[in-house]
């Protein structure tokens, strides 16, 4: 009798202790900070390996022992059996619920620490697709921009067919900047703060896309103006050759 009340006072001591750990516990897998960028979230995973290791490392030293306590009292049919069975009943429930909470925690910091390693694909992604699209509108603005100086119509025309070429290579182009407008809106999608890799952003690359449609139809117009200029040139050109040829077959009809 004194051995099973002895029994009966360690487990319940036994179960105010485990009950107390789990109450400690619990407020761990309630939290909801699930990082705020893939290195802490990682880290969040990795105090969650721990904490893991902790229950796994607590089931053996608390739970199976008040499991046996159980066991051992109603095997003995103490008085209080239906009381025992219920208290552990009670703990063993919480406990359930621990471990469930700790295992949704668990899948959602890996739900999360997918999200971002796809956030940080996106972000470098766009910010190489951006820098190569920032270089080539360099190239393009500075050809774009050079003064058209030309002393015949074929020089002119030269440089009509180099603005027709690089027209039709504009799709490419165009191609890109569709692109990184769609990582743009992907990256957006997770409402999350300004891509660390670069500082271009989407607004900025619009900018640049409508200047250069700009750039272009000003080339046109001077490449235009200067075409209707070296015909011009060209019709003086031949209208003083013809005359030059008429007045030296006067000149020379003269001296005879």
């Amino acid at each position: 009798n004194l051995l099973d009340n002895s029994a009966h006072l360690l487990f319940v001591w036994k179960c105010d202790v485990v009950d107390s750990w789990i109450g400690e516990k619990e407020a761990a897998v309630r939290s909801d900070d699930y990082g705020r960028d893939l290195s802490t979230v990682q880290m969040l995973l990795t105090k969650q390996e721990a904490f893991d290791a902790g229950l796994n490392a607590f089931e053996h030293e608390g739970i199976q022992r008040i499991t046996e306590l159980k066991d051992q009292l109603t095997a003995a049919q103490h008085r209080q059996s239906r009381a025992i069975l219920d208290r552990h009943a009670d703990v063993i429930g919480r406990w359930q619920r621990l471990l469930n909470n700790s295992a949704g925690r668990r899948q959602k910091l890996l739900q999360t620490q997918d999200q971002f390693r796809q956030i940080e694909e996106l972000y470098l992604a766009f910010a190489k697709k951006a820098s190569a699209f920032n270089s080539w509108f360099e190239n393009a603005e500075e050809d774009l921009t050079d003064p058209v100086r030309c002393n015949s119509l074929d020089e002119i025309k030269a440089l009509r067919d180099a603005h027709k070429a690089f027209h039709a290579s504009l799709g490419s182009a165009e191609n890109d900047y569709h692109q990184l407008q769609d990582l743009d809106a992907r990256i957006k999608s997770f409402n999350v703060g300004p891509n660390p890799y670069t500082w271009f952003t989407m607004d900025a690359l619009d900018e640049t896309w409508k200047n250069l449609q700009k750039i272009i139809k000003e080339r046109e117009a001077e490449l235009i103006k200067e075409h209707r200029r070296q015909e011009e040139n060209d019709r003086l050109r031949r209208e003083f050759a013809k005359q030059a040829n008429t007045f030296h077959a006067w000149l020379t009809d003269t001296r005879t």
